[in-house]
């Protein structure tokens, strides 16, 4: 007798960009997995986003798109509709819930604020916990397609050991269906603090057709079971966005918990839709310091701030002073570097409103009132 597939919540996040996510949310109901939620949390677009997720549900919007053909017969799609903190709404919703197919039910939660991929996502991982009892938690950018198998092999890879907590897919570029963006995520080099993803820019010729323990699974499509979370928490939201998913994993790596790259998981990534030059110099450059002093001890923290100072930070100012490139490099740059520094020793925070303890105190109160 085949063992009942373990229930996911995929996470997808959503800002201004609602013709990637329904591409995405298309995919996801193409796939053969049997057992999961679909979770669409919209960070407070200011476009009509949450509408037109909404007329794609009701199949009045169809997808175009080179990997799939659009299917109308799980259309429409049934909405559940929570704001950020309606947990006790959406607990008297769950039997309901529970009883429609995954392809045809959606679960769309809408955050009162911008609080980026990290503090976004965050929500998500409340409802998904607090309300579907989820084992495993997948985070996937609105800006990807997936494989028919992508899910059952993420869930497979997990089961293989259980001190892995986070897997990650083979991620090709959306535009070159055969170039490989990165192998699950990647290795760092803590000297320096850099990220390398693994792969990148390969074209897929076998070479990387193996499972690969890594340092990091990268943001774009990362599982995670539910019991890392217990023991670790959420995303810190202080990075907002880029390098949460590195620290996500290198806090759990600190609790015995490995992250694994497999091959046989397959996605297409738009890459990085969602942000502009200024804010990926800014908060790259504000979350590699971050980074830094939340993972490296302090022998070596200082030995990155003369490095890191020296050898990266003053040639690079020099550099945007030259080309005179002033409102995209030199000051999200100056800035992000000046930030880094002040977030120095700041404690994790996971969320706008909730921490890990209080989802705890959540759960209880709903299982109170139940």
């Amino acid at each position: 007798m085949k063992k009942p597939e373990n229930n996911v919540a995929i996470i997808i996040l959503n800002w201004n960009g609602w013709k990637d996510t329904i591409e995405c949310l298309e995919s996801i109901y193409h796939i053969n997995y049997s057992n999961y939620n679909v979770i669409v949390v919209d960070n407070n677009s200011n476009d009509d986003s949450v509408e037109k997720i909404k007329e794609y549900c009701k199949g009045k919007i169809g997808v175009k798109s080179n990997f799939f053909h659009y299917d109308t017969s799980n259309k429409p799609i049934k909405i559940f509709e929570y704001n950020e903190n309606e947990f006790e709404t959406a607990q008297k919703d769950e039997k309901e819930i529970s009883n429609i197919l995954p392809s045809e039910k959606i679960i769309l939660v809408k955050n009162n604020g911008n609080y980026g991929f990290a503090g976004g996502n965050n929500t998500g991982i409340k409802y998904a916990v607090c309300i579907f009892k989820s084992e495993y938690i997948l985070l996937l950018n609105n800006d990807t397609v997936v494989d028919r198998n992508f899910l059952e092999e993420l869930v497979k890879a997990a089961e293989n050991d259980e001190k892995i907590g986070f897997v990650g897919a083979k991620t090709y570029f959306y535009d070159k269906k055969e170039v490989i963006q990165a192998a699950g995520g990647g290795k760092i080099d803590l000297k320096k603090v850099i990220a390398v993803e693994t792969a990148l820019n390969q074209i897929d010729d076998g070479k990387y057709d193996q499972n690969i323990e890594l340092d990091y699974i990268t943001g774009s499509c990362i599982l995670c079971k539910k019991e890392v979370i217990d023991k670790i928490g959420m995303l810190n939201a202080n990075y907002f966005m880029y390098w949460e998913d590195v620290d996500w994993c290198f806090r759990g790596r600190k609790s015995g918990y490995k992250s694994v790259y497999t091959f046989k998981s397959k996605i297409w990534h738009k890459v990085s839709v969602s942000s502009t030059n200024y804010l990926k110099t800014y908060y790259c450059t504000r979350n590699r310091i971050y980074f830094m002093e939340q993972n490296i001890n302090n022998h070596n923290n200082f030995k990155f701030i003369s490095y890191f100072f020296i050898y990266l930070f003053l040639p690079q100012i020099i550099s945007y002073l030259l080309n005179r490139d002033l409102r995209g490099g030199f000051n999200p740059y100056l800035k992000g570097f000046i930030s880094g520094l002040k977030l120095y020793s700041r404690p994790i925070r996971t969320g706008k409103k909730y921490n890990l303890q209080e989802i705890t105190l959540i759960i209880t109160v709903i299982n109170k009132k139940s």
